[in-house]
């Protein structure tokens, strides 16, 4: 069987290959064995239904992976070896059986001779960011793996922090828009057809909005079904070809980055993200290339993730990061960001610059956040009244008309 898989070599250059062996365990002793930090590794052809199982993947979530992380300091700070951290873990996860056999697979691997990091990667109860173990291997090669899983813990929890922060901002505009969704929907099916049959009583000519709003209101009353179904598998349409086809994917990340406000929300975000992780991880002893390979994985724009990955490539060829970011074509990254990056360089103080970044972008992205959110709010009340204005104006043109009359 063939396998496709996406991932970074031991010199930290970006690879996508294929591999063959006779199941997926297979596949991933193979990789490993070469040396390669794969992201996502499948069958050549992936069916629509084995994209489907990939959501069916087990996450570990942000909020306890967090946890685990500073606990886990804790306990190494404190001395005590890690198998025997790992087992106050599980006793404080009892509640939790697939947790509890998480921690087993991994104190058995460590008793085995594998490293934390190595037990991580081989154990199948969760899937873990690909960042969180690559620096995990590097920081136990470096003796200091308590230091960073603190600094771990410390990141996860600021991501969730953000996270939750703009879902509960998204939520009154959500309601807004499912709320107005579902009276338009009530005027269109119900309300028009019952004003409709009294003006067809009468007789009169109606105006055109009218005609509009109630040739409208019987188009949605007679295919209401195959409207409902025509939007559900635009929706699974969009997000099959999201997780399969990566020009598609790149391609709405890009027309995103062109919105308003949202696109500098989007560039803000993933620039903090860079910046947060690649303080982490030079402060952790890790070489540039390695630092940019694993830091990119954390981004969540295609487009900008593959700017730092040509920045990347020509820091291996001698190049300096803040140079290799200047670009004559395509989407450029914030001026700012890379002079900021060209300072860091040049006084040898690029973690530290790094460090101040990602405290700079995480507040000017709540800045941002805020605008957006004060933008968007008015402008839905203001789209969706209009649009309910302009149905309830339909209905009493004619008999404003009639009344005329």
């Amino acid at each position: 069987m063939e396998f496709h898989y996406k991932g970074l070599e031991r010199t930290g250059k970006a690879i996508k290959s294929t591999i063959e062996a006779s199941n997926l365990d297979e596949a991933k002793m193979k990789l490993k064995a070469q040396g390669i930090l794969y992201s996502a590794i499948s069958t050549k052809e992936q069916s629509f239904f084995g994209v489907l199982a990939l959501f069916k993947q087990k996450k570990f979530p942000s909020t306890h992976l967090a946890t685990l992380s500073r606990d886990l300091g804790v306990y190494l700070n404190a001395g005590i070896p890690l198998t025997r951290a790992l087992v106050l873990l599980k006793h404080q996860s009892h509640h939790n059986i697939r947790l509890e056999h998480f921690f087993d697979t991994l104190i058995a691997m460590i008793n085995e001779g594998k490293s934390f990091a190595q037990a991580l990667e081989s154990q199948e109860h969760y899937t873990l960011p690909v960042f969180y173990t690559g620096t995990l291997k590097i920081s136990e090669d470096r003796g200091i793996l308590a230091e960073v899983l603190h600094e771990l813990s410390l990141y996860l929890t600021l991501q969730e922090k953000i996270k939750k922060q703009l879902t509960q901002a998204l939520v009154y505009p959500s309601f807004i828009v499912i709320v107005s969704i579902l009276v338009i929907s009530f005027m269109l099916s119900v309300v028009v057809p019952k004003i409709t049959a009294i003006f067809e009583s009468t007789g009169q000519a109606l105006p055109l909005l009218t005609e509009i709003i109630i040739t409208l209101s019987h188009f949605f009353a007679n295919y209401w079904f195959a409207i409902a179904a025509a939007v559900l598998g635009a929706a699974g349409l969009f997000i099959y070809k999201m997780a399969t086809d990566y020009t598609f994917k790149k391609s709405i990340h890009a027309l995103i980055l062109t919105l308003p406000i949202v696109g500098k929300m989007v560039e803000t975000a993933d620039l903090a993200r860079f910046c947060t992780i690649s303080s982490l991880l030079m402060r952790s002893g890790v070489p540039v290339v390695n630092t940019i390979k694993l830091s990119c994985i954390t981004l969540s724009s295609e487009v900008i993730k593959g700017v730092f990955e040509e920045a990347s490539v020509k820091v291996i060829e001698g190049s300096s990061l803040s140079k290799g970011l200047r670009r004559d074509s395509g989407y450029k990254i914030d001026d700012s960001f890379i002079e900021a990056v060209a300072i860091g360089e040049e006084t040898s103080e690029l973690s530290s610059m790094f460090n101040h970044l990602s405290a700079f972008y995480i507040e000017t992205n709540k800045d941002k956040i805020a605008l957006f959110l004060s933008v968007l709010e008015p402008s839905l009340m203001l789209v969706i009244g209009g649009i309910i204005g302009v149905m309830v104006t339909a209905m009493l043109l004619p008999i404003f008309s009639l009344n005329l009359g």
